[in-house]
């Protein structure tokens, strides 16, 4: 293998997607979007790698996000894989073909969690009546039979706070 030859932004692609599903097991990284429900009444962490969903004070996971969450982790782990071996050995005739395989995935990952997203927020305001904004705060009421109470909920990117 000579060092002429590698595939350096690919090589970099590749530890790059590696390191992040690597962290995201070890160390539960933080979420890629956070909604907060009242003082602490709900949160939800979410992002392609993770998700937890906490009411109450009780943690909650739904087995279709476990199952999604590990769909995305085995698919960027492949691309890092194929985007590694491409990079370090890219004259031999199945590299460019790990190439398509392995550069469209992450972005795959990254538009299917938004598309995901979206869909998440607009069932809830059709379906509970409640405006969850993508990022930043909103105060939703919830009417019981005697008793109005005034919630507030706040969202947020959390790998870019001046997105609120």
């Amino acid at each position: 293998m000579e060092v002429k030859k590698i595939n350096w932004p690919g090589l970099a692609g590749g530890l790059a997607t590696l390191a992040l599903v690597i962290l995201s097991l070890l160390t539960h990284a933080s979420p890629w979007w956070h909604l907060t429900v009242g003082q602490q009444l709900g949160e939800a962490n979410v992002s392609p790698l993770n998700f937890n969903f906490t009411l109450f004070g009780t943690s909650m996971t739904p087995p279709i996000a476990w199952f999604l969450n590990m769909a995305c982790q085995l698919s960027l782990i492949a691309s890092a894989v194929a985007m590694l071996i491409c990079s370090l050995v890219p004259n031999r005739e199945y590299s460019k073909n790990l190439l398509n395989f392995a550069y469209k995935k992450p972005l795959i990952v990254t538009i299917i969690f938004l598309i995901f997203l979206f869909i998440a927020i607009y069932i809830t305001g059709t379906l509970l009546h409640i405006n969850v904004p993508l990022t930043g705060s909103t105060t939703t009421t919830l009417d019981a039979e005697a008793a109005t109470i005034d919630v507030p909920i706040t969202t947020e990117f959390t790998w870019n706070s001046g997105w609120q």
